[in-house]
């Protein structure tokens, strides 16, 4: 008390004067907070006047740019409820269910403007808040449990990944009680996402591919690490989001497929729907993308997906993924264009105009030279095997010098980098050195190809025709002559460009086994002797897990 008559004045005047000062003071915050709030108001409207003239217009399953400008206006109102704490955000709930009716906010732990809507909500979010806000999810199958089992044993046991794991199945016929039970005690903190509960099957009718958009959603982690059954980590993923620079930024990475032309003509119909969209090409399409240059026929490699939902464009993207991988949809335009859900991705993000990032290379490959001891896919012949009938260098060894080409095969695994380009970060395709014929083992990789970065090649070589800028010409060339020389340069530029990156022998697989290594050998990297040492330990994991499958699992089948 004696502190609070401290800081009074002692003169009634004064009293009067710091009353009236108050007074003012507290009817100009209330005035103003009052016009702030009238101002928030009137925009809402707007913004849900706008937005049901958006949703009210009819869209065909094939229309995705037209869906996106639907998506796109939704994120725009979520984003000024978050903005605006004082705004009720269930009216939001109401919007996102009337465009996309298997979206139940009741069944999903985690939507970003959640937290918002009620002080008991605010409360329970308060407290689940506490855990981590990084976690894995990998959707699973009965058919692919054991791939499961050696992705969650190898980041568990031998990187000493700490972070949550999720798996989202469809259903007991999806993963059986039994393979549940058999995954849980592969390392704790395992937990069990069945998307049954969570999403109407009447609406959605998940399957194959369709399933993991729908994981993706039902992640109970705002920064989500989607994984397929049979990735494969060299190393913990644990600070991804925090180190690897274009995810940081963005919050969405994807990761690059082979560079292979496979006769499909895709970049047709994504073009036809970005006009549709109203959206010019991204920075990262335009200027990093082999596939919008007409170079390659895929783009992504889905087997891992990283997105920070916490983003609310982001957020909206996962929905408008999930869309496209409805049943109706997927059935009348996505699997048909896209193999599978490995498009959709990067194409929600790219027509709603939402930043995200691709690792800067395409797809790395990877080899093993025959000086590891272990049998390779070679020629009919074997002259090599009759030459050196013991390995050169045993098999433990890490001091591998790189061999003569004849004597290595490759592996058709899509290989990622870290972000530094130092070493592979992961691989698509499990442990086996072909895992449609698991009698070759597993693979036992010395070496790799990382092409260049692809931003810096498209600087480097313009794949797009233009006139060479003299304005000479000789009107003997007839017009035929000109467009031969234009095809010719083209084709020119773009055989400079593919010799930058590793090449696949699309539909010829065994003879890519064999010759890969021959190609552009001074491109082919040593794998590191720590590499090495991970690979042995994640070789001996595998073995571990195999046998304790068929032990455990013994009698279920």
């Amino acid at each position: 008390m004696a502190f609070l008559a401290a800081l009074l004045p002692r003169s009634p005047a004064k009293y009067l004067l710091a009353a009236f000062i108050l007074q003012t003071l507290y009817i100009l915050f209330f005035h103003h907070s009052a016009r702030e709030q009238a101002q928030i108001q009137r925009t809402t409207l707007t913004k849900h006047y706008s937005l049901g003239e958006t949703l009210a217009h009819d869209i065909s399953n094939e229309d995705h740019g037209l869906m996106s400008i639907k998506v796109a206006a939704l994120s725009d109102l979520a984003e000024h409820y978050l903005e605006n704490p004082s705004l009720d955000t269930y009216e939001v709930n109401a919007v996102v269910s009337q465009l996309l009716p298997w979206w139940n906010p009741s069944t999903l732990k985690y939507y970003p403007w959640k937290k918002l809507q009620s002080w008991k909500s605010r409360i329970i979010y308060s407290m689940e808040s506490r855990g981590p806000s990084t976690g894995i999810v990998i959707s699973v199958m009965d058919s692919f449990a054991k791939e499961a089992a050696h992705l969650i044993g190898t980041l568990r046991n031998v990187h000493g990944c700490k972070l949550p794991i999720s798996i989202a199945y469809v259903g007991d016929d999806d993963l059986r009680p039994q393979t549940r039970e058999f995954l849980r005690r592969r390392a704790k903190d395992i937990s069990f996402i069945d998307l049954t509960t969570i999403f109407d099957e009447e609406l959605v009718h998940l399957q194959g591919y369709a399933i993991k958009p729908f994981a993706l959603l039902a992640s109970p982690y705002p920064r989500t690490i989607l994984m397929d059954a049979d990735a494969i980590f060299f190393s913990k993923p644990d600070t991804m989001f925090d180190e690897y620079p274009s995810l940081r930024d963005t919050g969405a990475l994807f990761f690059h497929d082979r560079n292979i032309i496979s006769g499909f003509n895709r970049q047709d119909w994504l073009e036809r729907q970005m006009e549709a969209a109203g959206r010019d090409p991204s920075a990262s399409l335009s200027e990093s993308s082999l596939f919008y240059r007409r170079l390659t026929s895929e783009e992504a490699d889905a087997a891992v997906v990283c997105v920070d939902k916490s983003r609310v464009g982001l957020y909206m993207a996962v929905l408008f993924m999930c869309w496209m991988n409805t049943k109706d949809v997927r059935e009348a335009s996505t699997f048909r264009i896209w193999h599978g859900d490995k498009e959709s991705y990067w194409v929600a993000t790219e027509l709603m105009g939402v930043p995200y990032s691709f690792e800067p290379w395409y797809s790395a490959r990877m080899s093993q030279s025959q000086e590891t001891g272990i049998p390779l896919l070679l020629d009919d012949d074997n002259e090599w095997k009759k030459k050196h009938p013991r390995p050169a260098v045993s098999a433990s060894s890490n001091n591998l010098e790189t061999p003569p080409p004849d004597h290595s095969s490759c592996t058709l695994h899509m290989a990622h980098s870290d972000a530094w380009g130092i070493e592979p970060l992961w691989a698509n395709g499990a442990l086996w050195y072909d895992k449609g014929n698991k009698d070759h083992g597993l693979s036992n990789w010395t070496h790799w190809y990382l092409g260049e970065r692809v931003h810096d090649v498209l600087q480097a070589y313009d794949p797009k025709p233009e006139s060479d800028g003299s304005g000479d010409g000789d009107d003997n060339h007839k017009e035929g002559d000109d467009d031969e020389a234009t095809k010719k340069r083209q084709e020119e530029l773009e055989q400079k460009i593919l010799a930058t990156q590793p090449e696949w022998l699309f539909m010829d697989w065994p003879k890519d086994y064999k010759t890969c290594f021959k190609r552009d050998q001074p491109r082919w990297r040593q794998l590191s002797r720590d590499f090495r040492a991970r690979l042995e330990r994640m070789q001996d994991e595998v073995r571990r897990v195999e046998i304790e499958y068929e032990v455990e699992m013994a009698g279920h089948d």
